[in-house]
Order: structure tokens, then sequence, then C-alpha cells
């Protein structure tokens, strides 16, 4: 839990700017001066435990999962599983963080040979796995689950923006992973349609903030740069760092903009408009593909 944040959970750099109080929702965004991150800067995130059945059940998650488009994913987990592929060993085993419905274990199972497991403190995610893609998951945090040095390789596809602490998951996952270990991690980038709408809402002082809330929320809670996202890696004690910008969409735009509650007949024009600015070269890239090793010693 916490309340103003006095430092960049990336960087640790005390040079923060905290904006206004959004009218909608009462969470004010930061931005550290230093490396660029903005972050949920006056909340209180939920700690990450785990959510039963009585919460989200397995059907709630199916339709959660069923929002995001088709093929994007996958493309996405074989662009990023062959550079993994070469390399790693050929019976690497590689554990998916927050791997919700076992899609991408699945995949790297099925179509690379990589023996895996991963984990999901969504109760009904670990069940919907197994049911659906015969992956079995852990249920619980990572540091719950008693590795140390035995992983070849962690995955985390846009999780790390959605814990309350992710310099103690990187470093976590860095305990998990042998020795020259690889780690993959997607995360939301704060790109320029996120830098006008932060302005937007300063300008505004708060009152006009529909996208910046959606984009830095309770369940969403920072926004990395590519300095950010590399700094807090090398903090938590990672190599060979390598980070990509990337516009990637992976719900659909329908569900995207239905999350922020518009008028049906903006949903309908919106959604349109959107599918195909993401289709076009103008997409902005809103996420960072990170790729970074753990030392041999």
């Amino acid at each position: 839990m916490r309340n103003h944040m006095n430092a960049c959970p990336a960087c640790t750099s005390t040079d923060l700017r905290l904006g206004p109080v959004s009218h909608a929702t009462g969470r004010a965004i930061a931005r550290c001066r230093s490396c660029g991150a903005t972050f949920w800067g006056n909340g209180s995130a939920r700690d990450a435990e785990v959510i039963e059945l009585d919460e989200v059940s397995q059907d709630d998650y199916a339709d959660w999962t069923d929002l995001k488009r088709g093929e994007v994913g996958p493309e996405a987990w074989r662009a990023v599983t062959t550079k993994l592929k070469a390399q790693l060993p050929a019976d690497a085993l590689v554990y998916d963080i927050g791997a919700g419905d076992g899609g991408y274990p699945a995949l790297a199972r099925d179509e690379f040979g990589f023996r895996v497991s991963g984990n999901d403190v969504v109760e009904g995610a670990v069940k919907l796995a197994k049911d659906r893609h015969d992956v079995d998951l852990e249920l619980g945090d990572i540091s719950e689950h008693g590795h140390d040095g035995d992983l070849d390789a962690v995955t985390m596809w846009c999780v790390l923006a959605h814990v309350p602490d992710g310099a103690k998951l990187l470093a976590d996952v860095n305990d998990a992973l042998k020795p020259g270990g690889l780690l993959y991690l997607q995360t939301p980038r704060c790109s320029k349609v996120d830098k006008g709408a932060q302005l937007l809402q300063r300008a505004t002082k708060g009152r006009v903030n529909k996208l910046a809330d959606r984009r830095i929320a309770e369940h969403h809670t920072i926004l990395h740069t590519e300095k950010s996202i590399r700094t807090a890696l090398e903090r938590a004690g990672f190599t060979d760092i390598v980070v990509e910008a990337s516009p990637r969409y992976a719900l659909t735009s329908r569900a995207y903009l239905a999350s922020m509650n518009p008028p049906k007949w903006v949903l309908e024009a919106g959604s349109r408009a959107m599918d195909s600015v993401i289709e076009s070269r103008l997409a902005p890239r809103i996420v960072l593909d990170v790729y970074a090793r753990k030392p041999l010693s």
C-alpha cells in the first residue's frame, strides 16, 4: 500500500513532478524527470494476493481473455520464442509469470519443444490453463514456490505494470533464473499519445482525463520508457539488456474503448477509427519488448 510516492519506482530518483488529481478517479500521475517513467503517484496499489474463484471465476477469466485480438498474441509469442530458442538449450525450462489461460506456455511447449511452467495469482486462470491447454500453473507469487536458480528463462507478458512492487518482482526473477538465464518481458510504454493525454490533463487541472486514467490505473500503475526499464533491470542485476518499442495492441479496439465508458456512438465510430490507425503505420508504439540476462557469476 502507498500514499504519495517519494521516489521513482524504476530508478529511485526523487526528482518527480506530480500532476493534478483526476476529477473522475482521484488519481494523480507522477513523472520522473530522471528516467521519464510515469506512474500512479498518489494511490494505493492492490497487493499481489491470490484472487480466488468467488472473486473471479474461471468463466469470468475466460471471457476476459476472449476479448483479445486473435492472432496478435500468438504472432508475438512466436517471434519472441524464436529469439529465445536461439540462446537456450533444447530442453530449457521456460517459466511464464502471469500466464493467464496458459496460451503462451502451450505454444512454447507444442511449437518449440520447451519444458514449460508458470504462475498466476488468479485461481480461475490456473484452472482455465489446465482445461484449455493442459498447462500446470502455480497459484500465487513466484517467490512463494521455491525457485532458486532452476529456470532457464522467464517470460512476462504485460505483468510488470500490474504488480505493486516491480523492483521486488525483477529481483525475484533474477533469483529464480540459472546463471546466464534469460528474461523477456513486455510492458506498456509511455508513448507520445500518453504524454499528450497527461499534458491535456495537466492543462485542464484534471478535468479531461479519460485516456490518462485508462493508461495509468489501479490495474496498470506504471508506463516505462526505454531508459526507465533499462535502469530498473540494471538495479535488479541484469545485463545484456535490449529494449525495442512496438505498436502491439492485444485488446480489441471495442473492448479497450468500452473500458472508458463512452457514449454508444463514440464507441462505434471510435472503434473503427482506432482499428484503422492500428492497421496503418501511424500506430503509436505503446509497448516495450525487453530482453535481459542474468550474469554467469
